[in-house]
């Protein structure tokens, strides 16, 4: 099937093919994973100021294994797209391709790793007096370039989120040598892609953002400090979502006794409706943003499934391969199935009666 790369027609297929909700589904249920893994890790992380680069490390692991996990969910994503391009059920899962969705992106980190700790050696080296501080000053020439190559890794990482998965799901080999040759071949027009989705993506963010914003308006017109009580509720761990907007908790002072609460303070503010009602109203609002981000990963997906097939051909490809495949089957040769053997029957041993009766006749 031929996708067409014009602008019109992929955002068309774009906007048909990323508003499905078991996508959606798939994706949001990958993003509270990796939200979960990122909070914890965040959460176990020192905040002494002597034991900052051991929080950068373990902060840095939670953002590593939470790629993973979206990459999964947008891999589970993409395999839906592939069956949707090619009109029939079946081809790969994304736990079948688990090994190279692990071991894909796990290439790409240990490049920025190996040049970040390139980085470190060239100012640990610096801070050695007199000798190490007269090599430093030469540092620009070669951390430059490495800033640069870092940067350029970073784009791949991100730009591999959106390709990876495809790639995986088509079973091809190398996916991330795949990738790079698909960048560099095809960068501008990539690049356009890129941009639609992005386009669409801030798009339907401020407006699902904006209905959110205009319900809150309303609710806290009609409610005033009721709402603010209510919000103040809110459990703490949903309020880490990006774009997720509430009202803050404040310190102040109650019966001469400090407190975090709400901005205006009523007798009533803690009665255990509230705090029910805030509770439950937090987690809904914050599963709402969370499908929300769900769907922006969709659109990403979904458009560099499209960009990759349509820029590569990679749908004729596979169907031609698969076509192949079964034209060999086909031209196998019935294995002859043999028939089973009557097996002989033993001779009857005669009996010393039969015997007996034999001779009497005679």
């Amino acid at each position: 099937m031929a996708i067409q790369n014009q602008g019109p027609e992929l955002i068309q297929r774009l906007l048909e093919l990323a508003w499905k909700p078991k996508k959606i589904l798939f994706q949001t249920i990958a993003v509270i994973v990796a939200y979960f893994i990122f909070l914890f890790f965040q959460f176990i992380a020192p905040a002494a100021p002597e034991a900052a680069w051991l929080a950068g490390i373990l902060i840095f692991i939670g953002k590593v294994l939470a790629y993973f996990i979206i990459l999964l969910g947008m891999t589970s994503v993409a395999g839906l797209t592939m069956q949707e391009l090619r009109e029939k059920e079946g081809g790969s899962s994304a736990l079948e391709k688990l090994k190279d969705i692990i071991t894909s992106p796990l290439k790409i980190f240990a490049i920025i790793v190996a040049l970040v700790i390139f980085h470190v050696i060239i100012d640990l080296w610096g801070k050695i007096p007199f000798v190490g501080e007269l090599c430093w000053m030469f540092s620009p020439v070669i951390t430059f370039p490495l800033g640069i190559a870092m940067v350029a890794v970073f784009l791949v990482l991100v730009f591999g989120a959106m390709l990876l998965p495809t790639i995986i799901i088509l079973g091809k080999e190398g996916p991330v040598s795949d990738l790079i040759d698909f960048l560099r071949k095809n960068t501008i027009k990539f690049a356009g892609h890129f941009l639609i989705a992005l386009v669409v993506a801030a798009i339907t963010f401020v407006l699902l953002v904006s209905a959110i914003g205009w319900s809150r308006d309303i609710s806290l017109t009609i409610m005033g400090d009721k709402y603010m009580y209510l919000q103040s509720h809110i459990p703490g761990f949903v309020r880490h979502v990006p774009g997720f907007q509430v009202m803050p908790r404040v310190q102040g002072f109650r019966g001469g006794e400090e407190y975090m609460g709400p901005m205006i303070y009523g007798p009533k503010a803690d009665r255990w409706t509230l705090v029910v009602a805030g509770f439950v109203f937090g987690i809904i609002m914050w599963l709402i943003y969370m499908s929300i981000w769900g769907f922006i990963l969709v659109n990403f997906s979904v458009a560099g499934s499209l960009s990759y097939v349509g820029l590569t051909g990679a749908l004729e490809e596979k169907d031609e391969e698969e076509a192949i495949e079964k034209e060999k089957e086909e031209k196998k040769p019935a294995r002859r199935t043999r028939k089973p053997r009557a097996k002989k029957s033993a001779p009857k041993k005669e009996t010393k009666e039969e015997t007996k009766e034999e001779t009497k006749e005679e």
